[in-house]
This record gives structure tokens, C-alpha cells and sequence, in this order.
């Protein structure tokens, strides 16, 4: 058996010509020639590879991808069938809605500080800066307010529900006490009974009507103490509900609260640069926040689609656990799933995943799938991540379905398929070779060629590869880096010489 390996690629094409783009060698300061390549926007992916056999039928017991929720509608039921895409269950989609506009607020706020920093600022637009940081103070401070009224809120139902379950637990006790006098008295008359002597015919008639009442009331009694402990049940379980309802929203309502604070320490960043002038490093900074937003946007675009599960493929839904009203967890690797689709035509292939590579898939992720023995390629999805692990040769490992696509019709029970999945991407980002990025002392830099110097710039990366690293902020495409800079570099902020 292959082991899985994760495997980061770039895609990127590097043109192996001497001072014109790609790899090249520069002088610096007339001595040694030093290795060099030039920042280009390309894409990246970052992958898992494994492999497995061809197995016939497909069963996947899916879970959300994002952060879960509170289910507001189940789309299905057993025996339904759908297509690719169909809509299985929705959660709550509140809080991401929320953080969808507020990033999206943050892209505009990053678009007009990019135009303002082209232009430059006038009255107006100072003005109009003026009035956004008033309006986001002001969602702040109606956040705030929020808040507030949800902690009241959540201190009231908290009381209000602790004094309900505790009236409830004092109807009880009362019922049980009753219930015990009458049991004593019951005790008394039936002693008194067996001691009287039976031809004193009136005293054991009087006993025998009050042995009667008192079983009667002992009836009656019993049937209150029932009733008592099943409403004491009802109010601990209402009284669950209630708190964590009135919790979740006071979670909600922070989340919204830190959102709109983030929202006004950015308007006052973009102010702030905008007022900075057209000054060098100004329009960079600008076009960086822009990139930065726009990944906010999207995570948080990624995160409202998340709220509907959906049909990886085709097929008939067996079971739905999913109840409206539940906290669904998500998490592919969760036990059981919301809803268990089947598809007995189709096919799929089982590959043993390695535990430090199965935290990165997600069901629906798309995969590259080879046949060695015969050269067939073929595409597919991830349709399931076996909460389960197993051990082979002292590794754990995750079996994971993959539901094939189109291309593998000739393809045999039992073949042996690798498979490639990407469980992430970035398009049309900065990117350097890996070997000029330098981390020390938590700052992150590349060394950049500036004539014959070099010059020390602080980066921020987002997605690392094994041929490139994406860089979000700090260089821009056209400029010359020093390739593995990480051994030989100074802690200066020029560095000049040969290396």
C-alpha cells in the first residue's frame, strides 16, 4: 500500500532565461553571481495523495463543511432521489450572513482607500471618511447595546427557568410528602383494625369506610406525585433548551459585536492611509488591502454556502437524522451525518488516508484520479471521511471514499487508482519560489534585488507550496527576489555585496 503524502504544488511557469523573467543570475556589487526569480501572479493547490481499489456502489454519511449551526430546514427525506447540487439541509445562516456583509464593507472601505490613494483626497472624500467611521462607532456602539441586552436576556431566562424547575421540585416534594401521610395513616387504621375485636361491628365498619378513604385519597395521590415528577422533567428540559437558546444568542451577538469593532479599527487603517498621501509603499499598501479583503469576502462567501448541505452526486437518500431545531456539528469526520445518500450504480474507490492528511479533507472536494494499469484518468469527489480510524504498519489512517466521475467506464472492481485531492486553492495570487522566503524571530521577509543591492522587505504569505509561496502583501508583480537567501542573510535592513 502507498502511503498518502501531502503534496503542495504551484503552478507556475518559470522561463529559464537570463535576465528576462523566471530563474536568473544577477550580480551584486561585482562579485559572485547570486540565484534570482521574478514575482508573477500563478495558482496554487495544495493536495493529498493516496491510493485504493475500485469498489462498486457509493454510501456517504454527510456533515456540514463550515461552522455548523442551529437546523432551519431539512430539504429531504428517506427514499427522495436527487441530483449534484440538490439542497439537503440548511442551518442558520444569521451569523455568516452578518460577516459576509461586514467583510464585504471592508472590501468597499479597501476599494475607495486604493482609488483615494490613486487620486489623492479632497474635502469630500474626507468628509465622507468623517461620516464612515461615525457610522461604523455607531454599529459598534448598537452592537454593544446588543450585547447588553442579550446578557439581560440570558440572565432573565436563566432565572426565570431555575425558578420554574424549582417550583416544579417543591410540587413534587409536597406530593411525595402527602403521599407519605397518607401511607402512615393507612398504616394507623389498618393496625387499629387488626386489634379491634371483630363483634365490636361498629368500631370495624368505621375503620373499614376510613381504610377505604384513605386508600382512595392514597390513589389520588400517587397518580399527583406522577404527575408532578413528569412535569418537574419537562421544566429541567425546558429549562436546558431555554438557557442554551438565550447562550447561543449572546454568542451570536458577540460575534456581531467584534465584527463591527474589527469594522471600525479598519475604517480608521484606511483613513489613515488614505490621509498618508500618494507617498512610496502608499499604493502598495493600498492594493494589498484590497487582495486581504477580497480573501475575507470570499472565506466569508465560502462560509454562507456552507450553511446548505448539498448532494456531493447523484443518488437516493436512505436516511436523515437531521431534526429542525438540533445543533448540527460540522466536520466531515462527524459520526453519522445529517443525511445518508446511496448510490448503488455508481462507483467509487477506497483509499487509506493518513491522520496528519485526513484533517484537510472535506466531503465535496474535488479529486484527480489515474489508473496505472491501463493509463485511464478520471475525475471524482470526496464522499466520505470514515469517522473511524484504523492502524496499518503503525500509522493511523481514515478510509475515504471517492465517488468517480466521468472518464472510468472501463475501470474494474478492484483496480488499483491513485488519486490526488485538492483540498485547497488560490487563484491568480503572488508567487515566489519557497527558497527566497526567510522566517526568523516571528517576522517573515525575502531579500530583494534593487540595482546590484539587496534589500531586506517584510512579507506577509498565505499559502505555502513546494515549488512557490503565495505572497499577500510586501512585493508586487515585476520585482526580483534572491533565491535561498535563508542561509546567507543578514539581519540588516540592506543587504549589499557579493554572496
Amino acid at each position: 500500500m502507498k502511503r498518502p503524502l501531502i503534496l503542495v504544488t504551484a503552478i507556475v511557469c518559470v522561463v529559464l532565461v537570463l535576465g528576462a523573467g523566471g530563474v536568473a543570475l544577477a550580480n551584486s556589487g561585482g562579485g559572485t553571481p547570486v540565484a534570482t526569480a521574478v514575482v508573477a501572479r500563478s495558482d496554487l493547490q495544495a493536495t493529498v495523495t493516496a491510493s485504493g481499489n475500485v469498489r462498486s456502489g457509493i454510501t456517504s454519511e454527510l456533515s456540514l463543511h463550515g461552522a455548523g449551526g442551529i437546523v432551519t430546514r431539512v430539504y429531504v427525506e428517506p427514499g427522495d432521489e436527487v441530483e449534484t447540487g440538490d439542497r439537503l439541509v440548511a442551518v442558520d445562516d444569521t451569523a455568516a450572513r452578518q460577516q459576509q456583509r461586514t467583510a464585504e464593507a471592508g472590501l468597499a472601505a479597501a476599494q475607495a482607500a486604493l482609488i483615494t490613494a490613486e487620486q489623492g483626497r479632497s474635502d469630500a472624500e474626507r468628509g465622507a471618511d468623517d461620516a464612515a467611521i461615525a457610522a461604523a462607532e455607531q454599529s459598534l456602539k448598537n452592537a454593544e447595546n446588543g450585547v447588553d441586552a442579550a446578557e439581560a436576556t440570558y440572565q432573565l431566562v436563566t432565572q426565570q427557568q431555575a425558578d420554574l424547575v424549582e417550583a416544579a421540585a417543591q410540587a413534587q416534594d409536597d406530593a411525595s410528602a402527602a403521599l407519605a401521610q397518607d401511607q402512615a395513616e393507612l398504616d394507623r387504621l389498618q393496625a387499629e383494625l387488626a386489634a379491634t375485636d371483630p363483634a365490636d361491628s361498629a368500631t370495624v365498619s368505621r375503620l373499614t369506610t376510613s381504610i377505604a378513604e384513605v386508600q382512595a385519597q392514597l390513589a389520588a395521590d400517587t397518580a399527583t406525585l406522577g404527575a408532578a415528577s413528569s412535569a418537574l422533567a419537562q421544566a429541567q428540559r425546558t429549562q436546558d433548551s431555554a438557557v442554551l437558546e438565550a447562550k447561543n444568542a449572546l454568542s451570536a451577538q458577540r460575534g456581531v459585536r467584534d465584527s463591527a469593532k474589527k469594522a471600525l479599527e479598519q475604517q480608521r487603517a484606511t483613513v489613515a492611509v488614505a490621509e498618508q498621501g500618494a507617498r512610496p509603499g502608499t499604493l502598495d499598501a493600498a492594493r494589498a488591502q484590497v487582495e486581504s479583503a477580497q480573501v475575507a469576502v470570499d472565506q466569508a462567501r465560502t462560509a454562507v454556502d456552507n450553511t446548505i448541505l448539498r448532494a456531493p452526486f447523484a443518488g437516493v437518500v436512505s436516511d436523515v437524522t437531521a431534526v429542525v431545531g438540533q445543533t448540527a456539528a460540522a466536520g466531515a469526520g462527524t459520526a453519522g451525518g445529517l443525511v445518508t445518500l446511496v448510490d448503488p450504480a455508481g462507483k467509487s474507490i477506497g483509499a487509506n488516508v493518513s491522520e496528519a492528511d485526513a484533517v484537510s479533507l472535506e466531503v465535496g472536494q474535488t479529486v484527480d484520479i489515474s489508473f496505472p494499469a491501463n493509463g485511464l484518468t478520471a475525475s471524482g469527489t470526496v464522499a466520505s471521511i470514515d469517522p473511524r480510524s484504523s492502524v496499518v504498519d503503525n500509522v493511523v489512517q481514515y478510509q475515504t471514499t471517492i465517488a468517480i466521475g466521468s472518464g472510468a467506464e472501463e475501470a474494474r472492481i478492484g483496480q488499483t487508482a491513485d488519486v490526488t485531492i485538492t483540498t485547497r486553492t488560490a487563484t491568480g495570487v503572488l508567487v515566489v519560489p519557497t527558497s527566497a522566503v526567510i522566517t526568523a524571530d516571528g517576522r517573515t521577509w525575502v531579500l530583494r534585488m534593487e540595482a546590484e543591492n539587496q534589500t531586506r522587505v517584510e512579507v506577509t504569505t498565505g499559502l505555502v507550496g513546494t515549488s512557490g509561496t503565495e505572497i499577500r502583501s510586501g512585493l508586487r508583480a515585476g520585482d526580483r527576489v534572491v533565491l535561498t537567501a535563508g542561509t546567507q542573510a543578514t539581519p540588516s535592513a540592506t543587504a549589499t555585496g557579493s554572496r
